[in-house]
Formats: C-alpha cells, structure tokens, sequence
C-alpha cells in the first residue's frame, strides 16, 4: 500500500543523481535575471502542485495551466506556470504530485506577471504517475504514462527516469495538495466568470475587474503602501465627492478626517495635484505588495491608463464611500502582479478597430465626452464672471425679411446653380460675400462718448451662392496631410483637436515631405487639408433681385458688377472634406484610386479649373524657358501641372512663386482681394473658366495668432492678436 504523499522518504540512503545537463533549473525561470529569459526554450522537470482544468478559448485549441516545482524554488510556496494550449483531447492527464517533464517549452512574460512557460507546437509534457513512482535509486520508467498524438518520448533517458524518483523523493510535498483538495480546487478552476465592472455598478464586499485612468499621482505611505486614484467617468453615489476646488474641498462640510490620509497632508496634496474628474466618478484604491512594487517601479503617474484584476470593494474606515483594495491573491505567487498599463495611443488603423479592448475605447469615450462638458462648463462659468449670463431672444420675420427671402428663392433658379452640390438648410438667408467680408463694429461708452470699434471677427454662419475659381495646394496629391496619432484615435468618432497648437503643427505635413519614405507613415494618420477661393456668385439677374438689394444697404456695389464680384478663401478641414466629397483621406501620392475619384468628384464642384491651371503652369514654363534659354535653369511639368525645379539660377520665377503661393489666413478684403482678381485675371488668359455655381454653408471665425507670425493682422493682446478666416461646413457634392 503507497503511504501519503507528504510520509513518503526514501527506503534507504543513496547518492543523488546529477542534475540531467539538458534540464534547466526553475530557479533560472523565476529570477529575473536567470539564464531562462523571455523568447528561450527549455527542457524542465518539476513536481505538480496546482492544477487549473482545461476551458475553451476563442480558436479551436483549450487552455490549461499548471504549476510546478523543482528543489531550486522548494522553499518558496509558488511555483513556475505552464500554460498549455492544445485540443481537449492532447490535454495531459495529471494529478496531485505527479512529476512532469516538459521538453522544447518556450519561456514568456504576460503583461507584468512573473516569467512563466507556454507550450508550442513541438512542446512534450512527460507525465509521471506519484502513486507508481518507486523509492529513489530505482527507475520511475514504469510510472511513465504513454505519449499524447504527436508526442515522442524518444529524449528521455535513464538518467531522466532515475532523477524523476530522486526528485519526487526528496522535495518537500508540504505545499502539495492532497488528492480531495486538488480535485476542489480543479472543480473551482472551472467556475470562471467574467468579474469586469464599471465603476458605477460596485458594491461593498465583491471583486471585480477595473478599467480606468488614474486621477491623481500615486501616493505611497510611510507603510510602502500605494494609494490610487481611478475614475472610468462613470459616478457612483457611494464615492467621495471630489469638488471642482480640489481634492481637499468637500461637497458636504462634515466628514472624518482620516476619511482620506493623504488630505491631511498638505506637503502630498501640493505634489500630487488632482487632475481627474470632479465629482463621485474616482475611487480611491489602497496597493499593496508586489501590486505597490510595480505601480512605482513603472513610474505609473496621473492620466494613465490602466487595468487592475481582482480589486476588493468595500467601505472604508468612515464608513461612508466605497474603496478599493488590491492584495497579494491567495494561492498565487508572491510576485503575481494585478495591474497592467493600457496604451491607448494606437499605432495603426487595424489595431483601433480590431485589437483595442471595446471596454478600454468605450471608457476613453466617456473621458472625451467628460472632457468637452468640462470645457464648456469653464468657459460658461468665466463668461457669467465676466458679463452675466445672457439672454438669447427669438427675432420675429419682418415682412421684409420675408420678402428678401422670397426673392432669393427666384435668385436661386435664375442662376442655375449646380444641382449636383447641396448644403444644410439654415433660416438665415443667403448672403452675398461682400456683405460677409463687411466689418462689424462694436459700439462702446469712452469717456462718455460713442466709439465704434471694428472687431477682429464674428462666430457667425452664412448661406452664399458662389463658384470656386482657385484652390490651394496646387496638386490634389497634396490635399491630404500627415500627423501623429492622438489618444483619441481608438474613438471612431473622434474629431482632431484644432485648439491642440503643437498637433496642428504636425498636421501641416504634406504628403509631399513623405512621398519617397514609407517609414513616415508608420504611426500616422491622415486627413483632409486644403482651401478654396469662392467668387460671389449671386449676380441679380431679377429686378426685383436689383431692388431688394438697393433697399439693403449692406450690399456692396461690386456684387452687382461681375468684373468686381468679391472673393474670399474658405479652409475645409478633415471632417468638413469627408461630407464634401464623401472619402476619407489616404497618402494620394500612393492611392491612385482615391485620387482619381477625388479628382472626378472635384470637377463637379470646379469644372474645368484644374485643367486651366495645369495649362496655364506649363505655358508660363514654355515662356519663361524661351526667355531665360541658356541661363542654366530647367524646370519639368508633371501630368498635372506641378512644376519640377531643376534650379541653378539665384531667382524664383514667377511661376514658381505663383504655384507655391500659400492663401492668406485672414479674409479676402479690400486691397488684398483686389490684387488676387487681377492675379487670377492674368493667370486666366484666353481661355474661360467653366463651371457652375452652387449653394454652400460657410462660417466665419477667429485664430489667435502670435506676435512672431509677420505678416499677419494682430489685435492687441498679451498673447498676440486674433485673424479672421472662413470655412466651408455643411456642404456635399452628391454622387
């Protein structure tokens, strides 16, 4: 009869064995700086101590894990993992105290874990019954259970058998379980339930699995133990109440104050800043061992993100708020970390839509959102500081106004506007563009007399009838620009930040500086970026039209007469760019495809205009080369108009200049504007321009500019001064 496994010892003193030179100690697995690093295989053999049954996954093969022990890691009360991944069927069979070898075993780190074994495809677990392993020196080849589909036993040798009964001999077994309590803990392994939850649905006394953004620095007490603030923007009415002070400021006057150490010390709260979200959407969590060890050691700090595995929720000291608790698991090892840093700076489009956590991208959804409240909610509070709060009155249609609008409708057919392109309908009616170029006064009190100050700009939308008679950039490889990936990017409806001053920057990054560099790509997105020149298009044709407009006397003169008709230059950005033409931005220089749909869409909107301009460039090159022969200058016309400089000379020509022109950022008013029709009349020649006007919605706003952009109209102002540009919104060629 075979005694208990934790009485069994050798019937007689014998000379151990060598250690087997094709094994590898666990030791050199388990210390981070062992000869077993991540990415090397191994051979291994070790005593089984835990055993997690074999569940499901996603693909066809199950998942296993066990745990092992050798006599290098026999004081310690974890052993080494080793994940197996198999069919059900080539799982191998073990039990409590079973010795296993394990050949060609790959060594692995998963997430901040201890090292650990997975298995691959030439993996071979070796099995060894303990109730048929014989008493050391005799050879435990007969306790050998025969090889799964696919294994060979053929690298085991004598010297392997007789170390297995050394082995199972002399370790300690006081860690191993007996055969009841293995079989409960393998039934236990199966119970596997998904223990994720968002803030907002804890409660006292459960585990749960967290996903969230740290809200404050890390805080470590004189005990070594690490206080963490996390939020997933959602609120829980058993939390603390942070208010829009700070952290040390209470919704509610009474409170106790160990409630939360740390605010009792000014010297941490001065260091560590709150940065979260403001009301009951934080939970404080207190770590502790290997947990504190990491969150310090990785330098986790406010605003990143993380997931915590199996925290303890439950109320705290004043037994008012919920908290969180993060402790060593039981029958785990001591080094088993809980916590894992989440990157949500994605590096390609396929990692967003395919590889991102849905949990993590609907959380960072919730902290733009929470971040777009919060801004508009500073900025209401700063203007009721500033000027009150106002209040925004319904104007009632005059019977003029219902008059002008009737005539505009008249307008509209007798202008044959393009019925290809359509915009949003707003109640405001169509404006012409001088009258939108007209500045707007503010009238004030100084020194007891009326003073009108011209603003710098308005937030005001329009509705306009105009054609397009100019672009910028001159190639449409150039329309779409390259920039880094933001946080945001794992969101699919996220909007690039145009307040972000150093990633608009980035932004400005034609395809042209990465056209020969596939490498500028990698950890870029792209969007649309370009600009139009519209010419007023609303010419009356009616006399009730002519009329109506001599009764306003906001309308300029040079609307009526097309030679003056006024202009001005329109941005469309990347989301504008997708309504308009119903693509999203890609590299053009190496998607054909795209840029020709592009250019097909586009000479719907402009008609023959690029023609005139590609015709136009290679006449002023054939000029200029007739002029300058013989001066050692040369220049190319590609396909599309672009001008290829072969430059010896000192001077820019005037085409180069002309096609490099950038357009003004402000308006297209008074001098300039004039200067800009003869230009383009110069630039027109013989040929006419053809296209059809149309609808669109524009809307006009304000840039801060800095005091070192020269050139530029400035307000006065510490922070330099503010210049008006228009943009397209709202407007859609139909396809």
């Amino acid at each position: 009869m075979m005694r208990p496994l934790r009485d069994r010892k050798p019937a007689a003193k014998a000379k151990p064995p060598l250690f087997p030179s094709t094994l590898t100690p666990l030791r050199a697995i388990l210390d981070d700086d062992g000869d077993a690093q991540p990415g090397s295989m191994v051979n291994v053999i070790g005593v089984l101590k835990d055993c997690r049954a074999p569940v499901a996954t996603h693909g066809s093969d199950w998942k296993c894990t066990l745990t092992i022990s050798d006599l290098s890691i026999e004081d310690e009360s974890a052993g080494v993992e080793l994940v197996i991944f198999r069919p059900e069927a080539r799982m191998p069979e073990v039990g409590a105290g079973d010795v296993l070898v394990v050949l060609s075993a790959k060594v692995q780190r998963f997430k901040s874990n201890p090292k650990s074994l997975i298995t691959s495809k030439i993996t071979t677990v070796c099995v060894y019954k303990a109730a048929t392993i014989p008493v050391y020196p005799a050879s435990a080849q007969v306790a050998l259970l025969p090889p799964k589909q696919g294994e060979s036993h053929k690298l085991l040798k004598e010297e392997h058998h007789q170390y297995v009964s050394y082995l199972y001999n002399v370790i300690d077994k006081y860690d191993v379980p007996d055969e009841a309590e293995y079989q409960q803990r393998v039934k236990v392994s199966l119970n596997v339930k998904d223990k994720f939850s968002l803030l907002k649905d804890v409660t006292d006394g459960n585990f749960y699995d967290l996903i969230g953004q740290v809200a404050k620095d890390p805080y470590t007490d004189e005990m070594g133990r690490i206080t963490l603030y996390l939020s997933d923007y959602t609120e829980n009415d058993l939390f603390f109440h942070y208010t829009w002070e700070g952290v040390r400021d209470l919704a509610s006057a009474a409170r106790p104050a160990d409630a939360y150490p740390e605010d009792n010390n000014p010297e941490a709260a001065q260091q560590h800043p709150w940065v979260g979200p403001y009301g009951k959407r934080t939970i404080q969590i207190s770590c502790y061992d290997a947990h504190a060890d990491f969150i310090r050691e990785a330098g986790v700090s406010a605003g990143m993100w993380l997931s915590l595995r199996n925290v303890q929720v439950k109320f705290g000291r004043n037994g008012a708020h919920l908290e969180g608790f993060l402790r060593e698991e039981r029958n785990a090892s001591a080094r088993k970390v809980n916590v894992e840093i989440l990157d949500i700076v994605a590096p390609h489009p396929s990692v967003t839509k395919a590889k991102v956590d849905s949990r993590l991208k609907e959380a960072v959804r919730r902290w733009r959102d929470y971040s777009r409240e919060k801004k508009t909610q500073i900025l209401a509070v700063k203007a009721a500081q500033e000027a009150g709060a106002k209040r925004k009155f319904a104007r009632a249609g005059s019977s003029d106004e219902l008059e002008k609008k009737a005539v505009e409708e008249q307008e509209k057919v007798a202008l044959g506007l393009n019925e290809l392109v359509t915009c949003e309908a707003h109640p405001k009616p169509v404006s012409t563009l001088a009258s939108i170029l007209e500045p707007v006064m503010y009238e004030t009190m100084v020194n007891g007399q009326p003073v009108k100050i011209p603003l710098p700009f308005t937030n005001t939308k329009y509705n306009a009838c105009v054609r397009v008679v100019d672009f910028h950039p001159c190639n449409l490889e150039d329309f779409a620009c390259g920039r880094k990936w933001s946080e945001f990017d794992i969101l699919s409806d996220n909007d690039h930040d145009d307040d972000d001053d150093e990633s608009d920057q980035d932004s400005l990054n034609s395809t042209m500086d990465a056209s020969n560099d596939e490498d500028q790509d990698k950890g870029r997105t792209w969007e649309w970026r370009f600009a139009l020149l519209l010419e007023d298009a609303s010419t009356p044709s009616l006399p009730a039209t002519v009329a109506a407009m001599d009764k306003d006397k906001s309308t300029r003169k040079c609307d009526r007469d097309p030679k003056t008709r006024a202009r001005l230059w329109v941005t469309v950005d990347n989301t504008e760019a997708q309504c308009l033409t119903g693509l999203d931005a890609v590299n053009l220089r190496r998607d054909p495809h795209t840029l020709a749909t592009l250019r097909e869409r586009m000479f719907t909107l402009w008609g023959n205009l690029e023609e005139l301009k590609a015709d136009k460039a290679r006449a002023a090159v054939k000029k200029r080369e007739e002029r300058d022969e013989g001066k050692g200058e040369d220049e190319d016309i590609n396909g599309n108009g672009r001008i290829t400089k072969k430059r010896k000379g000192k001077k820019a020509t005037e085409v180069v200049q002309l096609e490099n022109l950038k357009p003004p950022l402000e308006d297209s008013d008074g001098e300039q504007q004039q200067q800009q029709q003869q230009q383009h009349q110069q630039n027109q020649g013989e040929e006419e321009l053809s296209n059809k006007p149309f609808s669109c919605c524009l809307k006009q706003y304000g840039v801060r500019v800095s005091e070192d952009d020269d050139g530029l109209p400035k307000t006065d102002g510490a922070a330099g001064g503010w210049v008006r540009v228009f943009g397209m919104f709202g407007t859609k060629i139909c396809v």
